[in-house]
């Protein structure tokens, strides 16, 4: 008798590479893509921050679906060197700025960037958006290391703060808008092929009210980070949480969910973070 071999899974007939790669385009096939396309609070920001890019040689550090990238061509960047060290993200990124017709002011890497890559180019500007839920996760302090080049953003903030009470879900998000018209009209339209999931997305994490500011740090990216932070703080009877942004911009306002908290009981003088996985705890 034949072994039962269970389901087999199912076949599509795609035309293409990028197709091949995601049949559809489900939170469980690309991670957070999705919250992050319909992210209105950060596609607005990036939208306004990009404006900077007009005329300007730049250069997008983990351009993933390349929404950053054709933020800049829109408000007239010259050229962008986009780098993506995933390479079935990097063949979506591919796809899309070609759909749109962008491929001759784009060079595309399937690299990770660090800051001596363009050492012969005349960069002029450094944009990303290499961010968890905790602003170090993703090696930020040591992929720009020793650059020189302005970044955006570049000003890292990170508020600690002490909380007595009960916390509420994050909202959900439809998904029907980036937030930008331009970017609805064109990149949207790309991705409709690819794109399955109707329904809402729903942000992951809880929201905290705001809290008892008890200490804070600030760096710019374009500065020597420390290994460790330390920040003096009194801490006592109830949760430690901390809020980060990024220039102007809360992370917690888009996608981004809350980094860790802490319960404490007894009093606490210190708070110390790791700058190069994010991790943090008292003292």
């Amino acid at each position: 008798m034949e072994k039962n071999r269970g389901r087999d899974p199912p076949i599509y007939f795609m035309k293409s590479k990028v197709q091949q790669l995601h049949p559809w385009m489900a939170p469980w096939k690309i991670g957070h893509y999705p919250k992050m396309i319909f992210d209105k609070p950060r596609n607005q920001w990036y939208w306004e921050l990009l404006k900077q890019s007009k005329n300007k040689i730049c250069v997008d550090v983990g351009f993933g679906t390349g929404i950053l990238t054709l933020m800049a061509l829109h408000h007239g960047a010259k050229h962008v060197y986009a780098y993506e060290k995933d390479p079935s993200i990097f063949e979506l990124g591919k796809y899309i700025i070609e759909e749109m017709g962008f491929s001759d002011r784009v060079t595309l890497v399937n690299e990770k960037y660090t800051s001596l890559d363009h050492r012969h180019l005349d960069i002029e500007l450094i944009f990303h958006e290499i961010i968890g839920r905790n602003i170090w996760k993703e090696d930020i302090s040591l992929t720009f290391r020793g650059a020189t080049t302005k970044i955006v953003p570049n000003v890292l903030t990170c508020n600690i703060r002490l909380f007595k009470g009960s916390t509420d879900p994050k909202p959900s998000l439809e998904n029907n808008s980036t937030g930008c018209k331009w970017l609805d009209e064109t990149y949207l339209e790309v991705l409709k092929d690819l794109w399955k999931e109707k329904d809402t997305i729903t942000y992951d994490g809880v929201s905290y009210p705001s809290g008892q500011l008890i200490g804070s740090y600030e760096v710019s990216i374009n500065s020597w980070i420390p290994r460790t932070i330390e920040v003096d703080i009194e801490a006592e009877n109830g949760i430690v949480f901390v809020d980060y942004y990024i220039d102007d911009f809360m992370l917690t306002e888009g996608h981004w969910v809350e980094d860790k908290s802490i319960r404490v009981n007894k009093k606490y003088t210190k708070f110390i973070q790791n700058t190069t996985d994010g991790n943090w705890w008292l003292e």
